[in-house]
């Protein structure tokens, strides 16, 4: 690859084959990024520092107590491609601010020297891109698929945002955590865009990390937007010692949205390929506590069959706290359980009746009192003083606060770098599946949440989620025919799971079905999910064993009418349904019907997608159509409390489902099909 690099009064500029990149030479950020044939776009707004360190506390931003300043830049050649280093002080530290550009994207990573004489507490560390803008700033849009933002949002709202002030509804119609954002790559997949269609051009970022996430968030100032990732990486650093911290990607696309999603998937790896009954499938999550113990659970198999269910996710049988997943004694079956025969028995018939059955497994940590902590209390977590970690720390990071990873309150920490909690924990984990037959297992939030400042270097507090990876990824290696699925719905889970829970689909079901956002927003929030990665890795749910917490909006939902439209919403998209235990007997005509007809119809199942097809569809009328071959199925949801209407061009044929009465009239080119509230439909065509 060629290049040439030179100097500016003001600037540090690389020109490559396909890229000019320019970095200031006051603080050392990113201030130029074009293509030859285009505009710059970053540098709209006041220089801020590409670089963010806490240190001393989780709220101690260096650079609002200090300047950074550019020292110097070298430029290298790795793999037959440049590295752009750009060398910057802040405070005690020296940063390392490499840039490696490789084709159409280029790969940056930060390596943090404490160069003072004490050893210093690090908390986190923001990777920013400052001050950027595509196009005409009328037509600029942000997205940010996989989250909880606002699909196609104007950059006039995107930058009106503040990092310190919660996201109004017109950028974020809810917020997890009190982020609009989903941790990267273990919960979202972290890509942040803006672009212009007109042009087209499109600017995206993402990040990757085998070990801490980061939180993305934007930072607006009133006429462009800076992108940045927030690290939970926290851990001592000693004086003279240097850190390198994750991979942010960045590219400039000649491509209109949300095609140049392209890159992203060419540069994320999923290991693991979804499960292949995953896209067939139907699933059940329950507790044997809540049937009275295994042989409840059996004696409904027959009605869970009837139903079209094919697989059971069983919370753990074994004594727990507060929480399900709050881990008492692993070797001890939970009396109300049922006792290790009647378990048998109820795998032994749901095999019988083609079901296949999976365990939750817990790795966060345990109840308070867990006999683990007075017979190995060196598996846990500990603070610098030696104290056991409970619950969420008020110095954890945002990643490790985020919804779904965050310990109940009450929870004890497992500290993952312990060698022989992993080996105890994998051995009770094989043994499970040996003893019960399990055909696979459902894994809850593997992520290493609490840091543990009793550690030195080399390890960080942080460490510990790659080596839950790690845990993972030897068990199937014993266990190659083992199906694992994960609670958490990021890229993270490709490496080890075959289908995800899908959490931020999930939310935002319940935001269309309170009208925060409108059909036509959801189809495009699924457009652009869809083309992160494969949807076959992706489960949809309206309720489960967390929602009472993360949101309990969805379980006061139950039963409504609401509920039976966007279960529709759900199999018309395409996610393979799960059913949370007691929602099968809150609706007894909608979700039989719809569970039937996912069942029967392999176009629901593996056809393409296509949204809003009908465009003559009013506002609150959802339209999905499935083509399998010839086979084509057009589902209609109508969330108006009111009948409405739509004007479709060719009649449909009939309704497969046949719930709600719908009446159709000619009229000139086309039919009305008038629709009941809250109607539900699958038509023919």
């Amino acid at each position: 690859m060629s290049y040439e690099l030179y100097e500016q009064s003001d600037q540090i500029v690389l020109r490559t084959d396909a890229y000019e990149l320019g970095w200031s030479t006051e603080n050392g950020a990113l201030v130029r990024l074009q293509q030859h044939d285009g505009p710059n776009v970053l540098g709209f707004g006041p220089v801020i520092a590409g670089i963010d360190i806490a240190l001393g506390s989780a709220t101690n931003w260096i650079t609002a107590q200090t300047f950074a300043r550019y020292i110097w830049h070298r430029l290298s050649m790795q793999e037959h491609r440049p590295v752009m280093t750009i060398i910057i002080g802040i405070g005690p530290l020296k940063l390392f601010d490499h840039y490696r550009i490789d084709g159409e994207v280029i790969e940056r990573w930060i390596e943090i020297e404490n160069v003072s004489g004490d050893d210093l507490r690090l908390y986190g560390v923001r990777m920013i891109v400052p001050n950027v803008r595509v196009g005409d700033p009328n037509r600029c849009t942000f997205d940010a698929p996989g989250n909880s933002v606002r699909p196609r949002t104007p950059l006039t709202i995107a930058a009106g945002q503040d990092r310190n002030v919660l996201p109004r509804r017109f950028f974020a119609p809810g917020l997890r955590g009190g982020s609009a954002f989903e941790p990267s790559p273990t919960q979202g997949a972290g890509v942040m865009a803006l672009y212009d269609n007109d042009v087209p051009l499109t600017f995206l970022c993402w990040y990757i990390g085998d070990d801490e996430a980061a939180l993305p968030y934007v930072m607006g100032n009133g006429t462009a937007v800076s992108l940045a990732y927030e690290v939970a990486v926290t851990g001592w650093l000693r004086s003279e010692q240097r850190l390198r911290v994750g991979t942010q990607w960045i590219g400039l696309q000649h491509r209109s949205w949300p095609a140049a999603l392209a890159v992203y998937r060419a540069r994320t790896s999923l290991p693991q390929p979804p499960a292949a009954w995953l896209r067939d499938a139907i699933l059940y999550v329950t507790d044997l506590r809540q049937h009275g113990g295994a042989a409840g659970l059996a004696a409904q198999l027959p009605e869970l069959k009837a139903l079209g269910i094919d697989t059971l996710c069983i919370l753990p049988w074994h004594t727990v706290g507060e929480r399900p997943h709050l881990i008492g004694d692993l070797e001890r079956i939970d009396p109300v359980c049922g006792d290790e025969p009647a378990i048998r028995r109820m795998i032994e018939t749901a095999h019988q009746h083609g079901m296949r059955v999976l365990l939750d497994v817990a790795m966060q940590g345990c109840a308070p009192d867990s006999r683990y902590l007075s017979e190995h209390p060196e598996w846990f977590v500990r603070d610098d003083s030696g104290a056991f970690v409970i619950g969420v720390p008020t110095d954890a990071p945002a990643a490790a606060r985020h919804p779904g990873v965050g310990l109940p309150t009450n929870g004890y920490h497992f500290d993952w770098t312990r060698t022989d909690w992993r080996l105890y924990w994998q051995q009770w984990v094989i043994a499970q599946v040996d003893r019960f037959a399990l055909d696979g297992l459902r894994v809850i939030a593997p992520y290493q949440a609490a840091p543990a400042w009793i550690r030195r270097p080399p390890l960080r507090a942080s460490s510990g989620t790659a080596l839950m990876v790690q845990a993972l990824r030897e068990i199937i290696a014993v266990r190659p025919s083992l199906s694992l699925l994960c609670t958490l719905s990021g890229p993270h889970s490709a490496q080890f799971a075959g289908g995800w829970f899908d959490y931020p689909s999930h939310h935002m079901l319940i935001h269309l079905a309170m009208r925060r956002i409108t059909p036509a927003e959801w189809c495009a929030y699924q457009t652009d999910y869809a083309d992160l990665y494969p949807a076959a890795y992706r489960i949809g749910f309206l309720e489960m064993h967390d929602t009472a917490d993360c949101n309990p909006l969805a379980d006061g939902l139950r039963g409504s009418r609401l509920v039976q439209a966007l279960w529709a919403v759900m199999v018309f998209s395409g996610l393979t349904p799960a059913i949370w235990n007691g929602q099968e007997h809150a609706d007894r005509t909608v979700l039989p019907r719809l569970l039937a007809l996912w069942r029967q119809e392999p176009a629901l199942r593996h056809g393409t997608v296509t949204y809003q097809t009908l465009t003559t569809a009013p506002v609150e009328v959802l339209t999905i159509r499935r083509t399998l071959g010839e086979r084509i199925l057009t589902g209609v949801v109508n969330f108006g409390a009111l009948p409405s209407h739509l004007l479709v061009t060719e009649p449909l044929g009939n309704d497969l489902l046949g719930i709600f009465p719908h009446s159709r009239e000619r009229r000139g080119v086309g039919e009305v099909v008038q629709l009941a509230a809250f109607g539900v439909y699958c038509f023919e065509g």
